[in-house]
């Protein structure tokens, strides 16, 4: 897809679903060289440090273009899962949280770390650009879309009418960032995570806010499927309540209309 075609993309996602905050395009980076033209980078220009969660927040919210590398970075999680960082037994660290990952018994705890919780080799990448989706000047790796409930129906609404089959994921209730991200990259299919609590502390995201994941081999398919949703009349803005004239009225409304000679 060319940049013009990503950023219609964009467009797309935000007028036919009333998105509230625009989708987030997220590039993995190789190095700081790879970093795109007009990122922000948090600490460099700015003297701050963001969790992962933050700079989603200023990127869907204000629309910001930010990069993201190991000096910017203020909470672990996402730098343990992009490889950026050295986390491995015997490593800084790794006998403090992975007991930690809020399952009571610390050797499920180690097990889940090992089979479940989403990271990529150590190495992997060093850093993350994100933008805006219809701003974007990249080609995204994911595009991250918070929606509401009605809004992640007509997601899954589209997914199915293109690829024939339903959005299977797993969920968990800590480190949306990792869970948003890297599973979309190496399974190469949507995804449905919920916020965790610094994503709703820290970065204030809404109780109602979920997250779909959209792999970039997938973002085309998901626009047709969303078009051609919302020209069958099935789309987030096609699909209305229903409300009907002339409803059954409590006893004392009758009264008083019949008594005003209006039936």
């Amino acid at each position: 897809m060319t940049i013009d075609e990503i950023n219609s993309c964009g467009r797309t996602l935000e007028q036919s679903l009333i998105l509230r905050y625009a989708p987030i395009a997220v590039r993995l980076l190789k190095s700081e060289a790879d970093t795109p033209d007009g990122c922000v980078r948090p600490f460099r220009d700015r003297g701050q440090h963001l969790a992962i969660c933050q700079a989603f927040a200023l990127v869907r919210r204000e629309r910001h273009t930010i990069a993201m590398f190991n000096d910017d970075h203020h909470c672990p999680f996402p730098m343990i899962a992009i490889g950026s960082v050295p986390f491995r037994d015997g490593t800084p660290g790794y006998e403090m949280v992975t007991p930690m990952l809020f399952t009571e018994d610390p050797d499920k705890s180690r097990e889940f770390f090992k089979q479940h919780w989403p990271r990529l080799p150590e190495g992997s990448y060093a850093g993350m650009a994100l933008a805006p989706l219809s701003d974007a000047c990249f080609e995204p790796d994911v595009t991250l879309i918070y929606c509401n409930s009605a809004q992640l129906r007509s997601l899954l609404m589209a997914a199915k009418f293109k690829s024939g089959k339903p959005v299977v994921s797993e969920f968990d209730s800590i480190d949306s960032c990792a869970h948003s991200l890297i599973p979309a990259i190496t399974k190469g299919d949507y995804r449905i995570t919920i916020p965790d609590p610094g994503e709703y502390e820290r970065a204030l995201t809404d109780e109602d806010e979920m997250i779909f994941s959209v792999p970039q081999s997938k973002l085309s398919e998901l626009i047709a499927g969303v078009e051609a949703v919302s020209a069958m009349g099935m789309g987030y803005r096609g699909l209305h309540m229903e409300m009907f004239a002339d409803f059954p009225r409590p006893p004392f409304y009758t009264e008083l209309f019949q008594g005003w000679g209006l039936g």
